[in-house]
């Protein structure tokens, strides 16, 4: 089904979105629902995600074999957050990526593990007695961390990639346009900069 201009930037926008959630489902129910500012992270990324998707023409969702009311219940509680970000969101991902394949932003989306791969969660050795341990420092990055790492450099990605496609395109150059392109890529660079340095501080004074 050919996609018009509107629901390929609102694919787009609802992808983007995905990444952050995607990327912190990976973790352990436990460990994220137990982190206020997790669950508050991902409900704001579903919500982002709803109203970009409800911004899809009528035609296209219904083409989409997406449980778009789980998404629409993120408000109901904890479980509804992580039921659409474990549930509903790998499934967006992989029925709305293929739409947008041409795009120069696809090249950068993160996809859902295919080939029965197992997420940490499920990696997780099941509990048996053991002798306790002493308890460690966790010096590895959160979940909460890693997404974020992993959006800021997809922002940045992406800047940099409509810079250059603009400057590939055969037609006459704008100066001011060339300025307000460069400051947007620059700003994505900052803030990736300025992200992975914020980690780098948190850890060193752990």
């Amino acid at each position: 089904m050919a996609i018009s201009d509107a629901d390929r930037r609102a694919a787009l926008e609802t992808l983007r979105q995905a990444q952050f959630v995607y990327g912190l489902s990976r973790y352990p129910k436990k460990q994220v629902l137990d982190d206020p500012a997790d669950v508050k992270a991902l409900r704001q990324r579903l919500e982002a995600m709803r109203d970009a998707a409800r911004r899809l023409s009528s035609s296209q969702r219904d083409a989409l074999d997406v449980p778009w009311g789980d998404l629409d219940a993120v408000d109901s509680g904890t479980e509804a957050v992580w039921n659409a970000a474990k549930k509903v969101t790998p499934k967006i991902i992989a029925k709305l990526a293929p739409l947008v394949s041409d795009s120069p932003e696809a090249a950068f989306l993160i996809n859902p593990v295919k080939g029965g791969a197992k997420s940490q969660e499920d990696l997780a050795e099941p509990k048996v007695k053991r002798a306790p341990e002493p308890a460690k420092i966790e010096r590895g990055l959160t979940g909460k961390e890693l997404a974020g790492l992993e959006m800021a450099i997809q922002e940045r990605a992406t800047a940099d990639e409509a810079f250059f496609s603009w400057l590939r395109r055969d037609r006459e150059l704008s100066v001011s346009e060339w300025r307000k392109r460069r400051a947007s890529a620059e700003r994505a660079r900052r803030a990736e900069d300025a992200y992975i340095e914020k980690l780098f501080k948190a850890h060193s004074s752990r």
